[in-house]
Parts: C-alpha cells; sequence; structure tokens
C-alpha cells in the first residue's frame, strides 16, 4: 500500500508536462508552423523525460540494484537530452511571442488615433 501511495505521489509531477504537451499539440493541429512544430517536440520529448525521471528510473535503480556512478550516467545522459527539448520549447515559443507581437502591432497602426483628426 505504501509504495502505491508513493508511486501516485511522484506521478504527479507528470500533470503539468501532459497538459503542456496535449496544448501543444492542440496548437500545432490548429496552426502548423514552425514555433507549434519546435513546442510541440520539446514538450514531447520533455514529457517523456518526466516519466523516466519519476516513474521508470526508481524501478530501474530498485530493480537491477545500480551502483551510484551508473545512475548518475543515466541522469547526465537524460539531463542533456531534457536541456535539447526545453531549448526546442523555448525557441519555439519565443518565435511565437515575436510573432504575436508583430501581428499586434500590425493591428494596431490599421485604426487612425484620436488626436490624428485634429
Amino acid at each position: 500500500m505504501n509504495s502505491i501511495l508513493s508511486t501516485l505521489l511522484s506521478l504527479v509531477s507528470i500533470i503539468s508536462p501532459v497538459i503542456v504537451f496535449g496544448t501543444s499539440c492542440y496548437f500545432l493541429v490548429k496552426k502548423s508552423s514552425v514555433e507549434a512544430i519546435l513546442m510541440t517536440i520539446g514538450s514531447g520529448i520533455g514529457l517523456l523525460v518526466t516519466l523516466f525521471y519519476s516513474a521508470l528510473m526508481p524501478l530501474l535503480i530498485s530493480s537491477q540494484h545500480l551502483a551510484y556512478t551508473e545512475v548518475s550516467q543515466y541522469y547526465s545522459v537524460i539531463g542533456i537530452i531534457s536541456f535539447i527539448a526545453s531549448m526546442c520549447f523555448a525557441a519555439g515559443f519565443v518565435i511565437l511571442i515575436i510573432n504575436a507581437i508583430k501581428k499586434n502591432n500590425v493591428f494596431h497602426d490599421q485604426f487612425p488615433k484620436s488626436n490624428d483628426y485634429q
């Protein structure tokens, strides 16, 4: 019973990556663009990394009785993969923000200001 509860509590950390990945997939379906692709790739890999950290790695450590050096090697490799995924997501998010600001400026400049007629 205690191991089931600890497993469920460790899966709580998966909620936000699932939401981010789902939102990125929804954005990709609605608008297939570079930023949507980057954000979906980054959040998908981030979700897999979170699953590895919270669910698979504790099971692997306990079943294989891995030494600290082996565990640290796994964490190092997954950390690098996680960094690359985060950079993909961040690049897509920055592109999305830049495009949204450009679109907002174009929309804002279309309407005359009240002091233009004086």
